[in-house]
């Protein structure tokens, strides 16, 4: 045999051999790999089962928070844990769902702090109005959803909200500008003369009217509320330093470059001015 093909010969098996030698083992390394694995995903699954059936993490305390309208005990009573509960086998989503069927309860969240203690985050919902659906009234909240039929036990002192714009189901825009502009009345502090508004109509051709408990109609048309509400402050203060602010006032603020003021005495009658009193600004 020439030495040329014994040498290629040669050469070929040793190539053989080592890729042999290379394959079996990554097959080892493999095999060993696999065997980690299950490994670890037994003690894993052991672990947890352990931590599941250990009374270290039973639920000692469930703290629930963020209430105002509700009781701890309400909350407590919906959740239904059962005692001696594994805190790491609480099903958050069945809780969310179980404490969510109140309808004050906007968003709850459910956390866990260990060992041995379930945290109930509740939020709310804020009622800002009440309307009238059917023979019943119920409650609104500050993004116009309607939420709660009222009761006889409700303690409620919230302005009705009236007009077609108020019981659509699908909220327009000028029904939510008029929960906004009640929240601005009732939390800035600014506008205390107005006193508590006790109606709101949301009217999709007028815009919005306000009715209050000092005597007060206002006509706020689409938009711009807030500086007509300041400009209707700049009114009030001449009106009280011509002592004229008794009575029943309607104040024009659709346009608020020229505020018309109409006074009317108890009886219901216009007072001075057949068309009323007119305010450029």
């Amino acid at each position: 045999m020439p030495k040329k093909l014994k040498t290629s010969l040669e050469a070929k098996k040793n190539r053989l051999r080592r890729r042999f030698v290379n394959g079996i083992g990554e097959l080892i390394g493999a095999i060993g790999l696999l065997v980690s694995i299950a490994l670890l995903c037994f003690l894993f699954i052991y672990a947890y089962s352990y931590a599941l059936s250990t009374p270290y993490f039973e639920i000692r305390e469930t703290a629930v928070r963020g209430l105002k309208e509700l009781t701890e005990k309400d909350i407590l009573t919906l959740a239904s844990v059962p005692p001696r509960q594994n805190l790491l086998a609480v099903n958050t989503d069945s809780l969310v769902k179980k404490i969510s069927a109140n309808p004050w309860v906007k968003n709850i969240y459910v956390g866990r702090e260990l060992p041995g203690r379930l945290v109930l985050e509740v939020r709310e919902r804020i009622p800002v109005a009440m309307v009238k659906q059917a023979s019943n009234f119920y409650l609104m909240d500050n993004e116009g959803f309607v939420f709660k039929k009222v009761g006889k036990s409700d303690e409620v002192d919230l302005p009705i909200l009236t007009g077609a714009g108020s019981m659509k189901k699908e909220k327009s825009k000028l029904l939510l500008s008029a929960l906004d502009l009640l929240k601005t009345i009732s939390t800035s502090g600014r506008y205390g003369y107005l006193g508590a508004v006790s109606e709101v109509n949301v009217d999709d051709e007028f815009g919005i009217s306000l009715l209050t408990d000092a005597g007060l109609y206002l006509k706020m048309g689409m938009d711009d509320y807030e500086n007509k509400l300041q400009q209707l402050d700049v009114v009030m203060i001449d009106l009280e330093k011509r002592g004229m602010k008794k009575g029943y006032i309607c104040a024009d603020l659709r346009n608020v470059s020229k505020i018309t003021i109409q006074r009317k005495n108890a009886s219901g009658k216009t007072e001075s001015g057949k068309k009323g009193k007119q305010y450029r600004t």
